[in-house]
């Protein structure tokens, strides 16, 4: 499990870097970062990832989950945010076919168990 590829997109440096230190402590070293859905959708196609770390709240043309819906669905997505929390956003979410949800600020708990959840689904 520990060497499981995650590709982290997330365009926060500070919350990048948080979640960058959670990760390795938990021992996951296996993950690459990306700052918005352009590049993710390429760094998908360039590597099959096992799990995407995905911000709702990206710059750019796309957001996460309209970059969710873009890729080629062999990744699972756990979606983060901070401030995307309504009802909206959540039915998007739940459409979107996502394995979790991790709210800001990320806790090492929380980000254990959705990248469990999603492992074991």
């Amino acid at each position: 499990m520990k060497n499981t590829s995650i590709l982290v997109v997330e365009d926060d440096s500070m919350s990048f870097e948080s979640l960058k230190k959670i990760l390795e402590n938990l021992g996951y070293a296996n993950f690459s970062h990306v700052t918005n859905g352009m590049d993710a959708i390429a760094a998908a196609k360039l590597l099959n990832y096992e799990i995407i770390l995905m911000d709702i709240g990206l710059e750019g043309k796309l957001d996460g989950i309209d970059t969710s819906a873009l890729l080629d669905g062999h990744s699972k997505v756990i979606f983060t945010s901070g401030n995307h929390k309504d009802g909206a956003t959540f039915s998007r979410v739940a459409k979107a076919g996502g394995y979790g949800f991790i709210s800001k600020p990320f806790t090492s708990q929380q980000v254990r168990e959705a990248l469990e959840n999603a492992l074991k689904a």
